[in-house]
């Protein structure tokens, strides 16, 4: 029997075998049957800190809108494995299998600052770990009490020389960023500064609202309320240019002291041995969910800025901040074990 086509069943068939021998089925036309993703249906990402938090909030706003890039059926939950400074999620990531479906979301301490502080981190990103993409930077600020007569960083950096026994700064924690944003700027500056500890921001917030502390360095974000409300003075922002939450105030950069610039950042990362191919797809659709105008949104209301970026411009990143970083806190001598 001859088809409309002029093809008798047996050259059809004889058709088929070939196309499917090649490697492409002849059911799939005309159409084509969807590629399946390299990234397992049910993947997971680690959140190094507890429930409710800026970098737990971003990670459920990626995994809601990272799970439909990768294709029909695909899902991303959230674990938090919170303790010891994201140390505790790390240790997750180094034990899961390198299968593409587990994924770290961490701030720059992780792959940056773990290997400057601690002697025995327990892993090191360059060995045990692959970039996967950078998602969003967030800033740092400087300020003193209201009652403080500097009103800009310039003066308030003459009076630290003209008051060397109350040059101090507060950080929300021993070994953090805004710890060694403050050692950066002191050494920018050309002044002896004394770092004091607290555990935590309300601490330290309430502190230098009642003028017990000189000066205190922490996000933006937690310190621009209080700027607006009069409660606190923000002298500067550690960044290039002004920033969108605090236009009335000048950066280091502007300032006079570009040296002290930097910003902390969010990442995620992936077990060493993770195919190339569920990297790759995983940065595609975490690129693709930055992009979108929803998420800018809502990453803004978290005061942070989007930054898309291929594995391997995250790595430089990180090499980058470690060479930044380590002469800090090497001159500094901190140890966090």
């Amino acid at each position: 029997m001859t088809t409309e086509r002029g093809l008798t069943r047996r050259a059809w068939g004889q058709r088929a075998a070939a196309l499917a021998a090649g490697g492409v089925s002849w059911l799939a036309f005309p159409g084509r049957a969807a590629a399946r993703s390299p990234v397992p249906e049910a993947a997971r990402i680690l959140v190094g800190f507890g429930a409710g938090g800026a970098i737990d909030a971003l990670a459920r706003i990626l995994a809601e809108r990272i799970a439909p890039q990768l294709g029909k059926g695909h899902h991303i939950i959230v674990e938090n494995k919170a303790g010891a400074n994201g140390q505790i999620a790390a240790q997750a990531l180094l034990n899961a299998p390198a299968d593409g479906a587990t994924y770290l979301i961490a701030p720059l301490i992780t792959p940056v600052l773990s290997q400057l502080v601690f002697r025995k981190p327990g892993y090191d990103p360059a060995v045990d770990f692959v970039p996967v993409g950078l998602v969003a930077h967030f800033q740092f600020a400087l300020a003193v009490p209201a009652s403080h007569p500097a009103r800009n960083l310039s003066e308030f950096v003459a009076w630290l020389k003209a008051n060397p026994t109350k040059a101090n700064f507060g950080s929300p924690a021993a070994g953090s960023l805004p710890h060694f944003f403050g050692l950066l700027l002191g050494k920018a500056a050309g002044v002896d500064i004394v770092h004091v500890a607290y555990k935590g921001s309300p601490g330290l917030f309430t502190d230098l609202v009642g003028g017990q502390l000189t000066s205190a360095i922490e996000t933006t974000s937690g310190l621009a309320p209080l700027h607006r409300e009069g409660k606190v003075r923000v002298l500067a922002t550690f960044t290039d240019k002004r920033t969108r939450e605090l236009p009335d105030v000048q950066s280091v950069a502007e300032a006079g002291f570009p040296q002290a610039k930097g910003s902390g950042w969010y990442s995620l990362w992936a077990r060493k041995g993770t195919p190339a191919v569920a990297v790759d797809a995983f940065n595609r659709a975490l690129n693709s969910a930055l992009a979108e105008p929803a998420i800018k949104a809502k990453l803004d209301e978290l005061s942070l800025e989007g930054d898309p970026r291929t594995p391997q411009q995250l790595e430089q990143l990180r090499l980058a901040d470690i060479g930044k970083w380590r002469p800090v806190i090497e001159a500094s001598g901190f140890k966090a074990d």
